[in-house]
């Protein structure tokens, strides 16, 4: 990440193919009050190995990140940071979809190995909980120790039902919560977002 000193920041990262921020935020301002950077450029070009980067300008936000001020808050202060959030998260919730996917209706990606057990490989989309649950267990299937399978079996029911799915941040934590004069002044690092089961952030 690097500051151009004019007020914008410039990243990037390697391309997924599918994945555009600015169509994430997009959505966002279009349907939520969340404040987002704005993007200015957004651009891919071929880079080393067949790898391709994903270059962004945006905005940069005037703000400190959760975890440097939430020590020095008063418990009003912090009340008032987490109705923010609580808002935001639900409005971010009423967004949602039939099926399992990134916002360009693609397959998803997750950077973190948090939700799939493959980081940064492409997984759905995903119309039904059974096609979920055979990705998510896709790994452990393999094992063909009885333990395992009769471990699936049983948990297989307590899967909650994943549809509708809704539109997730998928990295959402206290360093990606900005935070100035008292209020939330944006959520960042959107890439990874996507439609994914409500239950999904909580993972």
């Amino acid at each position: 990440l690097w500051d151009l000193g004019n007020g914008k920041l410039y990243k990037f990262l390697a391309h997924k193919p599918g994945v555009y921020e600015s169509d994430i935020h997009a959505l966002i301002q279009r349907s939520t009050s969340i404040p987002v950077p704005t993007i200015y450029q957004e651009w891919v070009s071929a880079g080393d190995h067949g790898v391709h980067i994903h270059h962004i300008i945006m905005q940069k936000i005037d703000g400190e990140p959760l975890y440097e001020v939430w020590g020095r808050l008063r418990s009003s202060e912090k009340e008032k940071l987490v109705s923010q959030l609580s808002d935001y998260m639900h409005q971010l919730r009423g967004i949602t979809s039939s099926s399992i996917h990134s916002v360009t209706r693609g397959p998803l990606y997750d950077e973190h190995g948090f939700f799939f057990k493959q980081r940064n490989a492409s997984h759905g989309p995903f119309t039904d909980d059974e096609s979920l649950w055979r990705e998510l267990t896709s790994h452990l299937s393999r094992n063909q120790s009885r333990a395992m399978q009769k471990a699936l079996v049983k948990l297989r029911p307590l899967m909650p039902h994943c549809l509708p799915a809704v539109l997730t941040h998928a990295d959402l934590h206290q360093g990606n919560i900005l935070v100035r004069n008292g209020s939330i002044a944006a959520i960042i690092d959107w890439e990874g977002a996507g439609f994914f089961p409500r239950w999904a952030e909580y993972v």
